[in-house]
């Protein structure tokens, strides 16, 4: 009797416990069914509430305008003119009148070398050329008049002519003594001073920088390029952004023997003073132009499918996908060759984002 009671209970708990279930199941069912009833309801009461939002754009009207392409190039600062100062002679040098950092005209005595034996070697060939010169225009005057022969006077006038010009290289070797400047310019070194010998090697250099210049290379693509007074714009970071101007002053158009470049001097304008030899500047010269032709930014055009898109918007801001033939490209603007007309409107913000066809949100 008692087993069986016990089964019956068991089996009363069991019943309990699928009855639960079941209610809580209908209860999900209840609330789903219920839940849909009032999106359904709501939709019906406002309908714009079950439409997606529109993608915000940005726009603007494609029109005419100039476009052009940069090359940048990079190279040093460097004076225009340049001289090394290597004297002709050797010496004891026996007085110095410059330092470096000292500004010279063409002709500035920049330090002497001894001159003892130089200046016995040209007095002695001054007076034998005096001599020999006096010697020649009496005997001169005596040939004209019949007095002496030709091979006599032929005899006075050879040594004449070797003593004018014994004298002439005792002069030059003279002049070697005194070390000058053969140009304008800044001393930009010196290695001599007084009681040292100089010797035939660089003693002082010597450059202008009135005028600089920057000495690169090219390649081949950039070569049809370039033209023979080109104006560039260079900038040099150590002074800001603003460009200075340089002119193309000399351009090979064959290759440097040895290299697959070609050599270019882009001369500057250094009036202002504030170039100084030595920087590191970056040349950028136009590669391509166009005048009056349609652009818009570079990243308006986006790719799909292999082809070149731009999006425009009609007057309801619904939006078309045109595939279009670019041109010049600078990175900020493109030349749109084909595909798009003046006056049309383009996508240029959020034109990754938007559906052909479904309407666009234009934002400011």
């Amino acid at each position: 009797m008692k087993e069986e009671q016990a089964v019956e209970k068991k089996g009363m708990i069991q019943r309990a416990k699928e009855h639960k279930a079941i209610t809580a199941i209908v209860l999900i069912l209840v609330l789903i069914g219920l839940f849909r009833i009032i999106s359904f309801a709501v939709g019906l009461a406002n309908p714009g509430a079950m439409e997606e939002t529109p993608v915000s754009v940005k726009v603007m009207t494609a029109e005419y305008t100039d476009i052009s392409s940069t090359v940048p190039l990079s190279g040093r600062i460097g004076p225009a003119e340049e001289a090394a100062i290597i004297p002709m002679t050797a010496g004891q040098v026996t007085a110095v009148h410059v330092k470096v950092g000292d500004y010279v005209k063409a002709g500035t005595l920049l330090f002497e070398i001894d001159k003892t034996q130089a200046a016995t070697a040209y007095n002695q060939a001054k007076a034998a050329y005096n001599l020999a010169a006096s010697t020649y225009n009496n005997m001169k005057t005596l040939y004209q008049e019949g007095a002496v022969s030709k091979s006599d006077f032929d005899s006075v006038e050879v040594n004449y002519i070797a003593a004018r010009e014994t004298y002439n290289a005792a002069a030059e070797a003279y002049s070697y003594c005194n070390v000058t400047s053969p140009i304008d310019g800044y001393v930009t070194s010196l290695s001599v001073s007084v009681g040292n010998m100089a010797g035939q090697s660089m003693a002082a250099s010597v450059a202008n920088t009135d005028v600089l210049q920057i000495e690169t290379t090219v390649s081949e693509h950039i070569a049809g390029f370039i033209s023979i007074d080109d104006e560039v714009e260079v900038f040099v970071s150590a002074l800001g952004e603003t460009p200075y101007k340089g002119t193309v002053t000399a351009f090979s158009p064959v290759p440097a023997l040895g290299t697959l470049t070609y050599p270019i001097t882009i001369t500057l304008d250094n009036e202002s003073g504030d170039l100084v030899s030595g920087m590191f500047a970056e040349v950028k010269f136009k590669a391509e132009e166009a005048e009056e032709a349609i652009c818009i930014p570079s990243d308006a055009v986006i790719m799909k499918n292999g082809r070149s898109i731009a999006v425009t918007l009609d007057e309801e801001n619904i939006p078309t996908f045109r595939e279009v033939t670019t041109g010049i490209d600078n990175g900020e603007y493109v030349e749109i060759v084909s595909g798009i007309e003046e006056g049309d409107i383009v996508v240029i913000s959020g034109q990754n984002f938007v559906d052909e066809g479904k309407v666009v949100n234009v934002v400011e």
